[in-house]
C-alpha cells in the first residue's frame, strides 16, 4: 500500500519527543531513496492536477482536471488502442483516438484533460471518459495487449496543486512544489510521497467486541525501535498522530451526543429551508471508540494497518457487527461524501434548480473495515463511496460500495457462488421507497429466489457502526459487477455486454438494436418466433417476469421496466450454456414489492403502449414490458409460459413454503428493530413553523416495534394469499386471449 505523508502533518505540531525521532528518521529516509533511473526509461503518468480551480483552462475556457504522459524512450508511441482508466478493473474505461502519438525527444509529454468527456476539443486538446477523484485513486496506462504500462496512486489533493513524478527522477512521487502542465515537471516536492514499508505487528491486550466496564488496552509490537502511532477517531494514523507511551483508556460512550448520524444528510426538496426544518436522530445512539495504529520506523509508516473497535456499556446484537471508519471529513465534512455538502449549496448560490448533494457523485475515499461475527473478527483496508439512486438522496441509510485493498477478500458471503473470496462488498440500507422502511423485503426476496437462476444477489443481515455511531441495520451483498457474471455464468469481462456494467459504447448500441428488435417483433410468425428463441432466453425471461408479477414490482416490470438489467455474452461457447449470445435478464431492486396482494400482474402489461412510437425518448426502456406483450399473443407461448407459472404458484411461492422462510428472516430482524426504528426518528427544528407559514408540509416521523410488527403481518398475508390469486388471474387472461383469437 503507498500512503502519501499528509498534509496534516503542517497543521499539527508533533509532540517534542516524536520531533526529535523524525528529524532522524528523515536523514535516514534521504539516504534509502532510490538512485535516479532506477525505473527503466519507459512511458509514464508523469502529472495531474486533480482539484484544477483557476489554472490550465481548455478550448472553452474551462479549468478542468488534468493529467499528462511523458515518453522517455528514444523513439515515437503510437496510443491507438491504449487504455488510460482511473479504476485498476476497468483499464480501458478510455482509449486514445486512433493516430495519437506520444513524441519521443523534446516533445515528449501529452496532456489529457479528464473531465469525463471523450475526444479533442477545439484546440485538439485530448479529453477523458473520467474525472480525477479529489480523494485520490489509481490512475493506470494500459497497453492493447492488457499489460499494465505504468500506474500511479495519489492521496486526497488539495485545489491548484499538482502530484506527480519528480523532474529528472521518475522514481519518486510527490506534491510537486508548482504545477507544470505540458512541460517537465518540478524538480522539489512540497511533499514527497514515502513508500510504507513492512515494519511488522502491532498487538491488542483486548480483542475487539463488547464490555461491561471500562478497561485499559495495551499495544506491544516485537521491534523495540518501531514507534506505534494511533488515533481515535478512525483516521489513518500519520507522523501526526498520537505516539503510543502507555495504555490507552476504553470508557463508556452512552449518553454522549450525537456527532454524524443526526447530521442532515437528505435533500427534503428543492427549498433550502425544508432541509434545516428536521432534526434526525434526535436521542443519542450506540457508541463505540475504534483504536486504529500504525508503526514508524526510521523516516517511514508501515504498511499495514490495525483497526480494532470496543463498544463499552452496549447490549450486544443479534447480528453480525460492520464497522466503517475513514477520515471523518471525507464522510461528513464540505466535501463529505455521505451529505449535500458543498454541491448542494454551490448549486443553491447560483441558483441551480438541481436537487443535488455531494452523495450524487461518484467519488470514493479511504476507509477502515471491520467484521465482527460472533467471536470471529476481520478486517481489512477499503475504499468507500454512496451508491444507489433515488435512495442516495431520500434516505438516511445510504448503500455503501466497498472495494477491498491491498489484495484483501471476505468471505463473508460464503453462500455464494466464488462469496469466500470476494474483493467487493455492498452495503444496503433500509427504505430505499417502501412502505417498509425495516424489513429489507429486496435483501429476502433476493435470497429466497437466488436458485432460480434469475440473477439476484445474496445478502447477510448486519448492524452498521459509522464513524463510531449505531447506522442501523443494513445487508450486506455481492455487487453485480463484471465479478458477478463471472461467478455466476462463468462470462469474463472481455466477453460480457451489459449496459451500465460494461463499456457504453458497445453495449448501449446492442441494447437498443435489441429493443428496436422486440418493437418490430410479431411473435404470432414462425419467423417472428424464430428471432425471439435466437436472441431471448425465453425460459430464464419466463421465470424473471413470473417473479416479478408475484412480487408486483412497482418500480420495475409495473413502471415502464424501470431497474431492468438486460446481458448476454458476446461470444459463443458450447462448453457455456449461458455463452450463446442470448440476452437474459437480471431481477434487480425489489424494495417497492409486496404492497397490494390483490394487484392485477396482467392488466398494465398486456394494455400500456410500450411501443417505439409511444416512448421514442426510449425505446429499448420498456422492452421488457413490450417484449411480454409480443410474446403473450402467440398461443404457444401462453401455453409454456402458463405451465412455468402453475408450478412455480403450486411449489416456490406456495405458502407452504415462502412464508416459513419469510417467518425466519423476520425472526432474524427482531431483536434488532427497537434501535434500528430509534434511529431512523426524524424530529422538527424551531424552523418548522416557519415552513409551515410558508404552505411547506413538515411532520415529525416515527415508526414503532408495533407498526413494524403490522407490516410483518401484511407481508405474511400476502404470500399466503398472493399465489391463489395469482392462479386466478392466469386463468382469466387465458381465457379471454383464446376468446379473443376465436
Amino acid at each position: 500500500m503507498i500512503t502519501p505523508l499528509c498534509k496534516r502533518i503542517l497543521r499539527v505540531a508533533l509532540p517534542l519527543a516524536l520531533a526529535a525521532a523524525l528529524a532522524a528518521a528523515a536523514l535516514g529516509r534521504l539516504a534509502e531513496r532510490p538512485d535516479p533511473g532506477e525505473l527503466p526509461d519507459g512511458v509514464y503518468i508523469n502529472e495531474l492536477c486533480a482539484k484544477n480551480l483557476t489554472g490550465l483552462t481548455d478550448a472553452d475556457g474551462e479549468a478542468e482536471d488534468w493529467v499528462e504522459l511523458i515518453n522517455l524512450t528514444d523513439t515515437d508511441v503510437v496510443l491507438d488502442d491504449w487504455g488510460l482508466s482511473d479504476d485498476p478493473d476497468d483499464p480501458f474505461k478510455w482509449t486514445f483516438p486512433e493516430g495519437t502519438t506520444l513524441s519521443a525527444g523534446a516533445n515528449n509529454i501529452l496532456l489529457i484533460f479528464a473531465d469525463g468527456d471523450s475526444g479533442l476539443d477545439a484546440n485538439a486538446n485530448l479529453h477523458a471518459a473520467f474525472r480525477l477523484s479529489r480523494g485520490g485513486e489509481t490512475l493506470v496506462l494500459t497497453a492493447p495487449d492488457g499489460t499494465t504500462v505504468d500506474e500511479l496512486s495519489y492521496g486526497s489533493q488539495e485545489y491548484d496543486l499538482s502530484y506527480g513524478r519528480l523532474g529528472g527522477d521518475v522514481s519518486r512521487v510527490g506534491v510537486l512544489t508548482a504545477p507544470t502542465p505540458g512541460r517537465a515537471n518540478a524538480t522539489d516536492f512540497l511533499e514527497e510521497t514515502v513508500p510504507d514499508a513492512d515494519l511488522g505487528q502491532i498487538e491488542f491486550s483486548a480483542q475487539a467486541g463488547f464490555y461491561d466496564e471500562d478497561f485499559s488496552l495495551t499495544l506491544t509490537t516485537g521491534d523495540a525501535d518501531a514507534l506505534i502511532l494511533y488515533t481515535l477517531d478512525g483516521s489513518l494514523p500519520t507522523v501526526g498522530s498520537t505516539p503510543y507511551t502507555g495504555p490507552i483508556s476504553i470508557g463508556s460512550r452512552v449518553g454522549e451526543p450525537n456527532r454524524y448520524v443526526s447530521l442532515p444528510s437528505i435533500l427534503q426538496d428543492e427549498n433550502w429551508l425544508l432541509n434545516y426544518a428536521y432534526r434526525y436522530a434526535p436521542d443519542p445512539v450506540d457508541k463505540a471508540t475504534t483504536v486504529t495504529a500504525r508503526l514508524y520506523k526510521d523516516g517511514v509508516l508501515g504498511d499495514q494497518v490495525f483497526t480494532r473497535t470496543y463498544w463499552v456499556g452496549v447490549e450486544p446484537f443479534t447480528l453480525p457487527v460492520v464497522s466503517l471508519t475513514a477520515e471523518a471529513d471525507d464522510l461528513f465534512g464540505a466535501e463529505g461524501i455521505y451529505l449535500p455538502g458543498e454541491t448542494y449549496y454551490t448549486l443553491r448560490k447560483y441558483d441551480s434548480d438541481q436537487v443535488l448533494g455531494n452523495f450524487n457523485g461518484n467519488e470514493k475515499v479511504d476507509a477502515r473495515l471491520q467484521i465482527l461475527d460472533g467471536d470471529d473478527h476481520w478486517s481489512a483496508q477499503t475504499t468507500v463511496r454512496v451508491s444507489g439512486g433515488w435512495s442516495r438522496q431520500g434516505e438516511l441509510l445510504k448503500n455503501l460500495h466497498l472495494k477491498l485493498q491491498d489484495d484483501a477478500e471476505s468471505d463473508f458471503l460464503a453462500a455464494a457462488p466464488g462469496g469466500d473470496a470476494l474483493d467487493t462488498l455492498v452495503l444496503r440500507g433500509s427504505g430505499n421507497g417502501t412502505v417498509y422502511p425495516a424489513l429489507h423485503q429486496d435483501a429476502f426476496l433476493s435470497n429466497y429466489l437466488y436458485d432460480q437462476d434469475v440473477g439476484t444477489q445474496f445478502n447477510e443481515p448486519v448492524v452498521l457502526f459509522l464513524q463510531d455511531e449505531y447506522w442501523g441495520v443494513y445487508t450486506i451483498r455481492e455487487s453485480k459487477n463484471a465479478d458477478f457474471f463471472l461467478r455466476h455464468y462463468g462470462i469474463k469481462e472481455k466477453d460480457l455486454i451489459c449496459p451500465g456494467t460494461t463499456d457504453d459504447e458497445t453495449a448501449q448500441p446492442e441494447k437498443i438494436a435489441f429493443g428496436l428488435g422486440v418493437d418490430e417483433l410479431d411473435a404470432t410468425t414462425p419467423e417472428g418466433m424464430a428471432w425471439a428463441e435466437a436472441n431471448l432466453d425465453i425460459d430464464e425471461y419466463i421465470r424473471y417476469v413470473i417473479a416479478q408479477m408475484y412480487v408486483y414490482n412497482s418500480d420495475g416490470l409495473y413502471n415502464g421496466g424501470n431497474n431492468s438489467i438486460l446481458w448476454k455474452s458476446a461470444t459463443v461457447d458450447p462448453d457455456n450454456p449461458y455463452a450463446d449470445g442470448r440476452w437474459r435478464f437480471l431481477l434487480n431492486d425489489l424494495d417497492c414489492t409486496l404492497i397490494d396482494v390483490e394487484a392485477d400482474p396482467f392488466a398494465y402489461l398486456l394494455t400500456e403502449d410500450f411501443s417505439f412510437a409511444a416512448r421514442e425518448y426510449s425505446p429499448w426502456y420498456s422492452v421488457v414490458d413490450n417484449l411480454f406483450q409480443k410474446l403473450w399473443q402467440n398461443p404457444d407461448f401462453r401455453d409454456r409460459f402458463a405451465r412455468e407459472f402453475t408450478q412455480e404458484m403450486t411449489t416456490l411461492y406456495a405458502p407452504e413454503n415462502i412464508l416459513p422462510a419469510f417467518e425466519a428472516w423476520a425472526d432474524r430482524l427482531a431483536p434488532e428493530i427497537g434501535r434500528d426504528l430509534a434511529r431512523q426518528r426524524v424530529d422538527t427544528t424551531a424552523l418548522a413553523s416557519l415552513a409551515r407559514a410558508l404552505d411547506f408540509e413538515v411532520e415529525a416521523w416515527q415508526r414503532t416495534t408495533e407498526q413494524w410488527q403490522r407490516d410483518v403481518d401484511t407481508v405474511r398475508d400476502y404470500f399466503s394469499r398472493r399465489a391463489g390469486i395469482m392462479l386466478e388471474y392466469l386463468d382469466q387472461y387465458l381465457r379471454e386471449a383464446s376468446e379473443d383469437e376465436a
